[in-house]
């Protein structure tokens, strides 16, 4: 079972949200299976609202159409990676082939499927939206940031510090859609984890908040169900309000708790 919470909005500045999110759960021999996923779009006032909300429709009719096939023949987790990715890039190619020319459109995604038949997390990865794993005493980032300061903090050539505060920070490296039709995206499998809070977010949610509050408000000893996982995800959106965000925020959390152990 799980519980989750998220939260969104298009902040104290743009007057459209240009990011998207989904949960979809479905049942398969006795259990739930969740796919969820965060988007933030870029590209122009409505631009980057029409890219994210098209690449979460688009993951979402192939959670409910090709997932399905490929697990009641057997299938594999490679086999499950494989059609996502090519989900990915056919969803690439019409944003780029629909974008009107001379203007630039695209979104990042962060997404999280847990199927617990097959036992595992599947992660697919692009830009800077993020998935955190938040345990009682630590964090984790799953993914990497696609950006220009990020990969310059890999590199050595800024500080974390550094990179807090550049101005560089909305650059990123890659997406969906834009430009290019040769994408490469970040792939993560891993076992599912009962004792963590999942939080996937867009950059907006985590800017203006440390990782110290996010540990103290979405850890999974204070956060037990739908109702205390609002709150607290309400409480840190309402930090980074007061702190003047000027960026769309979003984020969604989520707890799995395995069927025998309830």
């Amino acid at each position: 079972m799980y519980n989750f919470s998220y939260v969104t909005t298009e902040g104290i500045v743009k007057t459209v949200n240009q990011d998207a999110l989904m949960i979809k759960i479905a049942k398969y021999k006795n259990h739930e299976i969740l796919f969820s996923a965060v988007c933030d779009g870029m590209g122009g006032l409505y631009g980057g609202e029409k890219a994210s909300s098209f690449v979460i429709s688009g993951i979402s009719e192939w959670f409910e159409k090709e997932y399905p096939a490929i697990i009641r023949s057997g299938g594999s987790v490679l086999e499950i990676r494989q059609s996502l990715d090519e989900c990915l890039h056919r969803l690439n190619d019409d944003i780029i082939d629909n974008t009107e020319k001379g203007k630039a459109m695209g979104t990042t995604l962060t997404s999280l499927l847990i199927d617990p038949v097959l036992n595992i997390t599947l992660t697919a990865h692009v830009g800077d939206t993020r998935l955190y794993k938040i345990f009682s005493d630590h964090l984790e980032i799953v993914t990497m940031d696609h950006s220009v300061v990020a990969e310059e903090v890999r590199r050595g050539i800024i500080s974390e510090e550094q990179a807090r505060t550049d101005k560089r920070q909305n650059q990123i490296t890659n997406c969906i859609g834009v430009a290019s039709k040769n994408r490469i995206y970040d792939f993560i499998i891993q076992q599912p984890e009962t004792d963590c809070i999942y939080m996937i977010c867009s950059d907006g949610f985590r800017k203006m908040i440390t990782e110290d509050e996010i540990s103290i408000y979405l850890s999974p000893d204070i956060n037990t169900d739908n109702n205390s996982l609002k709150s607290n995800l309400e409480h840190l959106l309402g930090l980074n309000i007061q702190r003047k965000e000027s960026d769309n925020i979003t984020a969604l959390a989520l707890k799995y708790t395995k069927e025998a152990d309830v």
